[in-house]
């Protein structure tokens, strides 16, 4: 995992933001994530085999943070935990590209490969999804926005 560096000037507008959304999915078919909601922009991907991909939201926030951080990113999603939230030891679907760039907001420990990181709020990171990686409950609210690249193969529509 890389610190790529933080959001500090408008942390507090995207909370914000973050408190404001709407429309947030369950993954009630899913056994790796637990008090979670989610909201998928520019592409989303049902994580089935093979990934079927439809259009997704449109914000120009959540597209012009992407284009600075993570330039020809395909998809974003934002990931909102409850306190008790959590995601057990996984990798990533393989049709999405192996590194990812995520905006941490809120608290948060981030085990990688066995490894336990305690992200701060504002906190912008990297790292290789297809190693398993897992988010240890959080005990206050927490939104993640990670960004991704679908393979190109699979961007078919």
């Amino acid at each position: 995992m890389e610190t790529l560096g933080y959001v500090r000037r408008d942390l507090h507008v995207l909370h914000d933001w973050c408190k404001h959304q709407f429309d947030m999915k369950q993954m009630s078919s899913s056994n790796l994530v637990f008090n979670r909601t989610h909201k998928w922009f520019k592409h989303e991907a049902i994580l089935t085999k093979p990934l079927q991909i439809k259009s997704g939201n449109f914000d120009y926030r959540v597209t012009r943070l992407g284009n600075l951080i993570y330039p020809g990113w395909d998809c974003a999603l934002l990931a909102y935990y409850r306190p008790g939230g959590c995601m057990t030891k996984h990798r990533d679907h393989s049709d999405f590209e192996s590194l990812l760039v995520s905006v941490n907001i809120g608290q948060a420990t981030l085990l990688i490969n066995d490894y336990p990181y305690n992200l701060q709020d504002g906190q912008v990171i990297k790292f290789n999804s297809h190693i398993p990686h897992e988010l240890y409950p959080v005990t206050s609210d927490r939104w993640s926005l990670t960004f991704r690249r679908i393979k190109p193969q699979y961007l078919r529509f």
